[in-house]
């Protein structure tokens, strides 16, 4: 959705700012607003001093100046104006019709899209207004100045922010490609996070490849980053580094089990865990909630409470003490004591 978004505000701000032909511009005061069904809190409105060509604000076809849309069945009545719209835009596709009133000195319009994001539909509208200021200006130049203010990466201070924003300097910002690129080289390689949110990207349809972009080569990456597999960074590395984290199991395994005095309070899990060789959970997947017996639930296990000895005459098959003695038995075995 945000990519359109971007996408709709340049063709408004075409529309608006009005670069034709270096013509002589004048000052207007536009405000627009942007609505999206289904939005849990409404949009805020915006208003911006912008330069129109003279004489522009009545044709928004020839004062778009966006690659990605294109306006068509331009009609014009009296002293209002209406089109269709079609913005193609990373392959995916929103189609609408906008019209527009023009008064002495001012304006009052309205675009309404819809189509698909990420595979979801999406709808927008966009209402907006122009009072005119007065005032000689250059159009161009008041373009070039609110396409660098978009392009300013000056305030990133993560390879999260480039990585978010790749698909908006891919499409509207060449300078920033460089910067990007070499961000992406620098940490994707050895930050966690950087490389599966790399790969997050890379995978969701209808996105530029960073990877393909920036000529990074994924098989050397991907060894790089696996090397530092650790305590911190296991849930993220694990399927995509397996014999790094199957390696990382075992040693964590040795650590504790190895050499450990048992001859205290044992945890019965901590047995079963070791005699296990360290793989319970090693798939990342949650032990299985209990399934509720209606009888009292133990609070350190979660399960059903064991019934007592003298209920049964019997140590009960699920009692922790049965699992602490057989491991105790497997454990003398294994470590000779």
């Amino acid at each position: 959705m945000i990519r359109h978004l971007t996408a709709i505000l340049a063709i408004m701000t075409s529309m608006l700012n009005a670069p034709t032909h270096a013509a002589q511009g004048e000052y207007w005061e536009v405000t627009n607003k942007m609505e999206i069904p289904g939005m849990p809190f409404a949009m805020p409105s915006t208003t911006n001093k912008v330069c129109i060509a003279k004489g522009a604000e009545n044709d928004p076809k020839n004062t778009s100046g966006d690659k990605d849309c294109q306006m068509s069945d331009v009609k014009t009545t009296g002293n209002k104006v209406s089109w269709k719209a079609r913005c193609v835009h990373d392959g995916e596709v929103m189609t609408g019709k906008g019209e527009q009133t023009t008064t002495a000195n001012g304006y009052a319009g309205r675009m309404q899209l819809s189509g698909k994001s990420g595979g979801e539909d999406v709808s927008m509208n966009m209402i907006y207004s122009g009072k005119r200021i007065g005032g000689a200006c250059d159009p161009e130049e008041m373009v070039k100045k609110f396409n660098a203010k978009m392009c300013d990466t000056s305030r990133y201070e993560s390879s999260a922010e480039w990585i978010s924003s790749a698909d908006h300097i891919f499409s509207n910002c060449p300078d920033q490609r460089g910067k990007l690129c070499e961000t992406v080289h620098r940490d994707a390689s050895r930050d966690a996070y950087a490389y599966t949110l790399l790969l997050q990207h890379d995978h969701q349809p209808n996105t530029a490849s960073i990877a393909r972009e920036c000529k990074l080569d994924m098989s050397s990456t991907t060894s790089s980053v696996c090397k530092g597999v650790n305590n911190d960074n296991y849930s993220m590395l694990a399927k995509h580094c397996p014999s790094e984290a199957k390696a990382f199991r075992e040693a964590k395994r040795r650590k504790e089990c190895e050499g450990r005095s048992y001859s205290g309070v044992v945890n019965a899990e901590t047995i079963r865990a070791c005699m296990e060789g360290g793989n319970r959970n090693a798939d990342n997947s949650q032990p299985e909630n209990p399934v509720s017996s209606g009888k009292p639930q133990s609070p350190s296990t979660g399960k059903p409470a064991a019934p007592s000895s003298a209920e049964t005459g019997n140590p009960p098959e699920d009692n922790p003490v049965n699992n602490l003695l057989e491991g105790v038995k497997t454990l003398k075995g294994m470590f000779g004591f």
